[in-house]
């Protein structure tokens, strides 16, 4: 068994899980986490001198093209370039929505990314054009790492045999709509100069069922989508209540005391269920 970041390495990830990964399932995510981090970041890791176990072996210069000389490029320092981290921003996860997993909603993912407006300036007053930035789009690479962040994250209070993880099987490519689980606040939330990324384990709690939802927020400090991930459920009105109590949650939520169940129209709530009870559970 395998170490296994939470948040990853090459974001700055600082929490470990102990012998947390196969080799198999370690092979798997590595994967979809190399695209991630080379195919949508990579120009904006190498150029923000983020975590690397191989820095050594980093460029110096970035290529761009060169928009006065179609076919040609310019060897740009990375201290320069002024590269961007590019996010999707997201509805929220079709399973709190109600809709049956068949229905996808990828396709209302939109492509956001934070820029920094004075790199951008001085980088086209001393090269003569607008920076011309460079990335492939990973949707559903994405979605994964997101999912694999937040059941590392809900580990930190359960273990495995405490819920039913309904985010494995997205997590190992055997489920391929992501945005059933996955999805995020449509507003973006205040920004957390101190933080270089955030997450909680909240938890909701109806009639014989608990249903746990993890919080994610990459690089607080900038204006970056925060999202929601459907990590997995419990069955039982005496199981749910010992796990209510277990998971430390920065918000809870006791359907059943409340006595009535209404939407919450509220973004900062947006992991919040639409529809109770879910067709999923029946």
């Amino acid at each position: 068994m395998t170490d296994e970041h939470i948040m990853p390495y090459f974001i700055g990830g600082a929490h470990v899980l102990k012998e947390a990964s196969c080799d198999n399932c370690a092979r798997i995510t590595s994967k979809f986490e190399l695209d991630v981090s080379r195919d949508l970041w990579g120009d904006a890791r190498i150029s923000y001198n983020a975590p690397s176990r191989r820095k050594k072996k980093r460029p110096t210069s970035i290529l761009m093209r060169d928009e006065h000389n179609p076919g040609h490029k310019i060897k740009v320092p990375v201290e320069d370039y002024p590269a961007v981290m590019v996010f999707y921003r997201m509805p929220k996860a079709g399973i709190l929505q109600g809709l049956p997993e068949t229905v996808d909603l990828s396709n209302n993912w939109e492509l956001v990314s934070p820029v920094d407006t004075d790199k951008i300036d001085r980088f086209t007053a001393k090269y003569g054009q607008r920076p011309v930035m460079s990335f492939k789009n990973t949707p559903d690479s994405f979605a994964r790492l997101l999912a694999k962040i937040a059941y590392g994250q809900a580990l930190c209070s359960l273990s495995p045999d405490d819920f039913r993880p309904i985010c494995i099987p997205y997590i190992l490519g055997q489920k391929k709509n992501l945005s059933y689980i996955v999805g995020g606040r449509w507003s973006y939330s205040d920004m957390k100069p101190q933080l270089g990324y955030e997450m909680r384990t909240n938890c909701i709690k109806f009639p014989g069922k608990l249903l746990i939802i993890v919080e994610i927020q990459i690089l607080p400090n900038n204006s970056t989508p925060t999202y929601h991930v459907v990590v997995g459920d419990v069955d039982g009105e005496e199981e749910s209540d010992r796990i209510y109590k277990k998971i430390e949650a920065t918000y809870s939520f006791d359907i059943i005391n409340a006595g009535s169940y209404k939407p919450v129209n509220n973004d900062i709530f947006h992991w919040m269920p639409s529809y109770w009870p879910l067709p999923a559970w029946k």
